[in-house]
């Protein structure tokens, strides 16, 4: 409390209150008192004189405040306060003096104030003397701090606060901890104040988290962890501890500041997921070795039966040739007709199996990656094509655009021998080229096989590889339909996959993809067609 400097006001009994307020404003102690200071007239309540300090405060000057009564300087409601205040006073049965008061300024700003008021000798006149302290902003202060106080115990979250530095027992003592952390731990606050914020720790507490935490206390940094902790009945419980260093407006560190949050939950749905993802890969392995072992017996079974069946159309075909060597002769044209189609149709059986075969044997081959001359290999394949008595001249083919690749040389035969005879095959009546290319994609390549001939239609992109399956303007032509799905089963065992664009009249494009390429690009596979392992099936 400001205590004014004592004032004197002796003068001879016959002096007026005119004198006694002139010596006033003539008082150093009067004029040069931080502290707003007036006197005011008891029975009128008018300002009867006020200092420098009042008029620079309020806004007033001394003329205006002269002019003004105590009511003036306050908002109604504190008007009417200080009005019963006064009128009580002068009946003789005043209430305790109030300590705090809200004052109002010129400009309209309330400001809160504390006041120590003296009897003033005036003369006849009854006047008082009023020392006023601002605290405006101690109130503020204090209104800020117990907003946060009650925003820290009405968080969610468990929230501590320690010293920043270790006391004589090298520990971090408990300053605060808010309703949430005695709700969740089982400890009562007046329990842990003063006690280390490790007491929640316990034998399941991960040493490399703790570590950690100590490294960044030592570092005076901000660190966000899971840890677990332990209540007081011994129970464990998980938190995402944001550990915060608290620095004054000099830098200097006083306080670390922790916010735990409770994940206990989500930690057991993780677990949860993690078992279930668990089960799930379990019965995935049983499924997939399930479906192995029935791909094996079902393999095993086609290889089998085809070469059974191989063994019965073997006897067929020389039965029938048998009759026709020994009786041909003597049969009649009837018979010899119906010998010669059971012999056709026996052969073509027998290529049915052959071509059954092939494909079991093309599932069960293990890749062998060798350099590859592409060229070459082309070349060699066309050859073996149009063999040694060609009906036609070979179609002309492009290899300027081929790279040197790796792969299994038998699979990769597979794939391409089909391509080839199905680009000589369906070739156009005008002179054809085959253009054989690759290009560099992300991971590997792509091959392509582009012919200039019949094409076909884009919805007939996905049947091409079923085995048996022959386009419409294929009648006529030799084959049986099982090439392309030969071309598609090598193109899987060399763990890449197989597609195809085209239009009728203008050619058609088969595209192998390569996960193993010579020199990789960055530049991913773009068909005409989404390209994917079900264009090959």
């Amino acid at each position: 409390m400001y205590q004014p400097a004592p004032l004197d006001f002796a003068q001879p009994a016959a002096s007026a209150s005119d004198a006694a307020l002139a010596a006033l404003r003539s008082s150093p102690a009067f004029l040069y008192t931080p502290l707003p200071c007036w006197v005011y007239d008891v029975a009128s309540r008018t300002f009867l004189e006020v200092n420098p300090a009042a008029e620079r405060v309020y806004g007033y000057s001394r003329d205006q405040f002269l002019g003004m009564r105590l009511a003036d300087i306050r908002r109604p409601s504190e008007a009417a306060r200080l009005g019963g205040y006064l009128d009580a006073c002068g009946r003789g049965n005043a209430p305790p003096a109030p300590r705090h008061w809200v004052h109002r300024t010129r400009s309209g700003e309330d400001i809160a104030v504390t006041v120590d008021a003296v009897d003033f000798p005036c003369g006849e006149r009854a006047a008082r003397m009023v020392f006023v302290t601002d605290i405006t902003a101690q109130r503020a202060s204090a209104v800020e701090n117990k907003l946060l106080y009650q925003c820290l115990e009405s968080a969610s979250d468990m929230i501590v606060v320690t010293t920043a530095d270790r006391d004589a027992r090298g520990k971090h003592p408990i300053l605060f901890v808010n309703r949430a952390f005695e709700q969740r731990t089982g400890h009562a606050r007046s329990d842990v104040l003063g006690h280390d914020a490790r007491l929640l720790q316990g034998p399941g507490t991960d040493r490399a988290t703790l570590d950690r935490i100590h490294q960044a206390l030592a570092d005076w940094q901000p660190l966000t962890v899971e840890l677990l902790n332990y209540t007081r009945t011994g129970q464990a419980f998980w938190v995402e501890l944001s550990l915060t260093p608290v620095a004054d407006e000099r830098g200097w560190f006083h306080y670390w500041f922790a916010v735990e949050r409770d994940i206990s939950a989500r930690k057991a749905a993780e677990r949860s997921l993690l078992d279930q993802n668990a089960l799930l890969e379990q019965r995935v392995a049983e499924r997939t070795r399930a479906l192995q072992h029935t791909v094996h017996e079902l393999e095993a079974f086609n290889h089998a039966v085809s070469h059974d069946l191989q063994n019965s159309l073997n006897g067929v075909r020389g039965f029938a040739d048998i009759l026709l060597m020994r009786q041909g002769s003597a049969l009649p044209a009837d018979t010899s007709r119906m010998l010669g189609l059971i012999k056709r149709s026996a052969d073509q059986m027998h290529q049915i199996v052959e071509q059954l075969l092939l494909l079991s044997r093309i599932s069960r081959m293990q890749p062998r990656p060798v350099a590859i001359d592409l060229p070459a290999l082309c070349r060699g394949l066309l050859d073996e094509i149009a063999g040694p008595a060609a009906a036609a001249p070979l179609p002309g083919l492009d290899t300027d655009a081929c790279a040197p690749l790796q792969a299994d040389l038998p699979l990769l035969r597979s794939v391409l021998q089909p391509l080839l005879d199905n680009a000589c095959k369906f070739r156009g009546p005008a002179p054809a080229r085959i253009r054989v290319s690759t290009r560099p994609v992300a991971g590997g390549l792509v091959l392509s096989v582009a012919d200039q001939g019949m094409g076909f239609a884009a919805a007939n992109a996905r049947s091409l590889f079923n085995p048996f399956f022959r386009l419409a303007g294929a009648r006529g032509l030799p084959g049986l339909g099982t090439g392309l799905a030969q071309a598609a089963r090598a193109a899987q065992r060399l763990d890449g996959w197989l597609w195809a664009d085209a239009r009728p009249g203008l050619g058609a494009s088969f595209h192998l993809y390569l996960p193993q390429a010579a020199a990789p690009a960055p530049i991913p596979p773009t068909p005409p067609t989404a390209p994917g392992p079900d264009h090959a099936l």
